[in-house]
């Protein structure tokens, strides 16, 4: 009998070691951060302004219509960011020499101030009046937009992806 009650404490010896030796191990185990990547909608919205700002150099130095080259951007980027969140949605706003172009690429109309002017701008359509400072109403929401008096070309945007439960907006510029 106290041959059993030994060989039971050697058990009891080990099985304590072995819960120490596993606790060490997880206070030295060094966690590896996740960094978590981009998300389709930040990529949008950040890639429509890097390619945007290239596609409006690419019309200065080519001295094409620089708006109309802009819009047909646009509109090939909607198509290629339908494709990977269909639910992005953009208006910008293009300041080139003494010109402002509003484009719309939202599922619905909206309303803009320029000025002591209202416009209501539907869905794909432009609209184009002197530069001044802007307010756009989205949904009860109000997002302003300042055009400095110095430099010839400014790019600003608002970005949107609405779904069933979330909607998410991003003001750019």
């Amino acid at each position: 009998m106290i041959s059993m009650l030994q060989g039971k404490k050697g058990q009891f010896y080990i099985l304590i070691a072995l819960l120490l030796i596993a606790y060490a191990y997880t206070l030295i185990r060094q966690e590896v951060p996740v960094r978590k990547p981009k998300d389709t909608f930040q990529l949008l919205h950040e890639g429509y302004m890097s390619e945007g700002m290239a596609a409006i150099n690419s019309a200065v130095y080519e001295e094409a219509n620089v708006t109309a080259r802009f819009a047909g951007f646009t509109g090939d980027y909607m198509a290629f960011a339908k494709s990977a969140a269909p639910n992005f949605r953009l208006v910008y706003l293009l300041r080139h020499k003494d010109q402002l172009v509003v484009g719309n690429r939202l599922d619905s109309s909206l309303n803009i101030t320029l000025g002591n002017a209202d416009y209501s701008i539907g869905p794909g359509s432009e609209q184009t009046a002197a530069v001044s400072n802007a307010t756009i109403r989205i949904a009860g929401n109000s997002y302003s937009f300042v055009f400095l008096q110095e430099g010839e070309i400014q790019l600003k945007a608002l970005f949107r992806e609405a779904s069933r439960l979330t909607t998410r907006v991003f003001v750019s510029g």
